[in-house]
């Protein structure tokens, strides 16, 4: 399982690292360029909200690869054996992904991102009085990898699984980072529309 972890995480990076001006790139395999996708992930936070990849280049290897911004709406449990409460934010990703095969734009993909998450949680809670504070979190180390079906020429669906390492920021308020895992793992959908 380490070993599997170990590719997922640095597959993107040395593809990053490897590419170079293509001067052959067919421009008509880059057609559509721009992927928008409802996205949902399921992890410690979960998220819900929007993709954009952009179909950047074909790397030296002959594999494609794309940027990818996410934009979402957090959603976290927050329970240290005393409270537990669930708070509301955001978390936003920037990252990119490298297609398996070579030449192609769907089937198998490994990405990584760097994220950062910023959640709230603002609740009365009976007789304990108001449980206030803020988790945020910083990531780099925060792999997929998984498998885009194309529908026809513009619809795809990509299914997906992966972790992410998260470096707290100090909780604020009510929070303590204490009671929260740095390490989660994560799976999620997206289905988008490509133009």
């Amino acid at each position: 399982m380490k070993r599997i972890l170990l590719l997922a995480i640095l597959l993107p990076t040395f593809s990053f690292a490897q590419e170079t001006k293509n001067d052959n790139t067919e421009t008509s395999g880059l057609k559509p360029r721009f992927t928008i996708s409802g996205n949902t992930t399921f992890s410690d936070p979960s998220q819900a909200g929007l993709s954009l990849e952009y179909k950047s280049k074909n790397l030296d290897s002959g594999r494609n690869s794309s940027n990818i911004l996410n934009l979402s709406y957090g959603m976290m449990n927050y329970d240290n054996n005393i409270v537990d409460v669930d708070g509301t934010g955001f978390v936003i990703e920037l990252g990119s992904r490298t297609y398996i095969e070579k030449g192609k734009w769907d089937g198998f993909y490994a990405e990584n991102f760097i994220s950062y998450g910023n959640i709230k949680f603002d609740e009365t809670i009976g007789g304990l009085g108001k449980f206030d504070g803020t988790y945020s979190y910083w990531s780099i180390i925060n792999p997929n990898v998984g498998y885009r079906f194309m529908i026809g020429k513009n619809v795809s669906i990509d299914p997906y699984v992966g972790a992410n390492w998260k470096w707290e920021v100090k909780g604020k308020g009510d929070v303590d980072n204490k009671d929260v895992d740095n390490f989660v793992f994560r799976g999620g959908i997206k289905i988008g529309y490509s133009f």
